[in-house]
């Protein structure tokens, strides 16, 4: 017999799942941010992120052949391994590194983000695009941090966006970006034993939640102009920053 959440609960759960389409089918990735900090305030926060990745890799990639054509190539070359790295180093930290930690330098970083783009839209000066080596960093940073809380969008974002992409462009690169390190997450998940038969069989019972998202998300993005979109993904990063500020403390 299939053993699942009880049925509260799963009601529940049904809205991080349906966070995540969204966030998959359009709408950037705070709300992927959103639904994990949602999650976490109904179970501990890293059986939230094992709850949520099997939805995740479920979902990435149909997200993936929606945005296919309209993918950042040369970001990937700069930004996955960084991330391969973050994975790993949090792998061996895991039980020894706090949340809070973590919380602190991806809310500051998206903090900063956002304020850097105010800025530059009332003062003249040439935004300047990130070498490999800030690349690496950012793309460990974004690995470190979404390993945990699956919140890896402000500093994958801080290295996209100076580039000025479009938001297809925006969400192809994305998609596939975290495609590849939710993939690469399962294997430290199972060494690491976050996984258990009931929280497996509720994720992969909602997954339809999260793609019924996604479908409502690419509605929504195709009626959007790219400075609403915009202005939907500093917003979602400001406040999800702020919000982890806040809980580290």
């Amino acid at each position: 017999m299939i053993q699942l959440f009880d049925t509260q609960l799963i009601i529940l759960l049904c809205i991080p799942s349906f966070l995540i389409g969204l966030s998959r089918g359009g709408l950037g990735g705070g709300f992927g941010l959103a639904a994990a900090i949602f999650t976490a305030q109904l179970m501990e926060p890293i059986s939230a992120a094992a709850f949520l990745l099997p939805i995740l890799v479920a979902s990435d990639p149909l997200s993936i052949f929606i945005y296919r054509n309209y993918i950042y190539w040369k970001s990937l070359i700069v930004l996955i391994p960084g991330a391969i790295v973050g994975i790993i180093i949090t792998y061996f930290l895991i039980n020894i590194i706090s949340n809070s930690f973590i919380g602190l330098i991806v809310g500051f970083l998206a903090i900063s983000l956002v304020f850097e783009n105010l800025i530059s839209k009332y003062i003249n000066y040439k935004r300047i695009k990130y070498n490999p080596i800030i690349g690496l960093f950012l793309g460990s940073l974004g690995g470190f941090s979404s390993f945990i809380i699956h919140s890896g969008l402000p500093p994958i974002a801080a290295y996209l966006l100076p580039f000025k992409l479009s938001r297809q462009s925006f969400m192809g690169t994305v998609a596939l970006i975290f495609g590849i390190i939710n993939f690469i997450k399962i294997l430290p998940y199972l060494m690491l034993d976050l996984f258990d038969e009931k929280l497996i069989n509720t994720a992969l019972f909602l997954i339809p939640v999260s793609y019924l998202g996604i479908f409502i998300g690419k509605i929504i993005n195709n009626k959007i102009s790219d400075k609403v979109f915009y202005f939907i993904i500093y917003s979602t990063i400001f406040l999800l920053g702020l919000r982890l500020i806040l809980i580290s403390f």
